[in-house]
């Protein structure tokens, strides 16, 4: 039972706390308010508390976002950029889990040596072997095709460490269990092993879609035709074309961000307890 100052220290961080995110959150607010606005009302607002409260709902409300939409391909670009996430989503569960799992719970030859390259591969940046992988990719006559983007970003270092070490918990009694109902080492993996790991799964996914969804440099390297573009390629041509006022350009980084932010809070949750059942996880 908490006392009556244990409660006041709390509403006193509480208070804190969301003055702080409200901080934070000044530039957001700014981007949605202004988003609507045609560009003069932007200028005028722009040194007073106006410039955080969207204009009055009438006909025009939704201008910009309608210019967006009708006047660009970026509907397409988002539906191209989903579309690479679910393909990255459902692939990279499968093998890196599988890597995971192997390195997890069977014993082969060099399983450390693999996971300690594994580990160092962790910190090598992206920007150091994406030259390797363009080069590859080239040579295989992949280049402006989705096999051309997708393959180099199915494997992920973090993302088998993740599953290895949510694996580790896994009591191996089950696995004997199964065994004796005829489960082989596959069908195990997909019908227990998967449903016993939701959160390390639900981790993953979101951070894979985060990957694609805020990649530039990749796709822009791989794609040259307008029809496979992604929603970051699609942001960069758009708010750089000089025919794009301020308020489109608020519109289009808003429908970027709006994504992101319903991902993370809907499955936040699962990313703290992947995350912390990660970390608690020892060999």
């Amino acid at each position: 039972m908490l006392t009556k100052k244990q409660k006041r220290n709390n509403w006193i961080l509480t208070v804190v706390l969301l003055i702080v995110s409200l901080l934070f959150l000044f530039p957001v607010i700014w981007m949605l308010a202004n988003s609507f606005k045609p560009d003069a009302a932007i200028t005028a607002d722009m040194n007073s508390m106006a410039a955080f409260i969207p204009p009055a709902l009438n006909g025009n409300f939704f201008e910009n976002y309608v210019s967006v939409l009708t006047n660009t391909g970026f509907v397409r670009y988002m539906c191209n950029t989903l579309f690479y996430a679910a393909i990255l989503i459902v692939l990279g569960v499968i093998v890196n889990g599988l890597a995971g799992y192997a390195l997890a719970k069977i014993n082969f030859p060099f399983r450390e040596r693999w996971l300690l390259i594994i580990m160092l591969l962790m910190i090598v940046p992206m920007e150091t072997i994406i030259t390797i992988h363009f080069l590859i990719i080239a040579k295989l006559g992949l280049l402006n095709t989705v096999l051309g983007y997708v393959l180099p970003m199915i494997v992920n270092p973090f993302n088998i460490f993740l599953f290895r070490q949510v694996f580790l918990g896994l009591p191996d009694d089950v696995y004997e269990a199964a065994q004796l109902d005829h489960c082989g080492p596959v069908k195990y993996f997909f019908t227990m092993v998967l449903p016993m790991s939701k959160s390390v799964v639900a981790t993953v996914s979101v951070f894979t879609f985060l990957n694609v969804w805020n990649d530039y440099l990749w796709p822009s390297l791989v794609f040259t035709s307008s029809d496979l573009l992604t929603a970051q390629i699609g942001l960069n041509a758009i708010t750089s074309n000089d025919n794009t006022t301020t308020g489109q350009t608020l519109a289009v980084i808003t429908m970027v961000t709006i994504p992101v932010i319903i991902i993370y809070s809907l499955f936040s949750k699962q990313i703290v307890e992947g995350v912390i059942s990660t970390g608690s996880k020892e060999g």
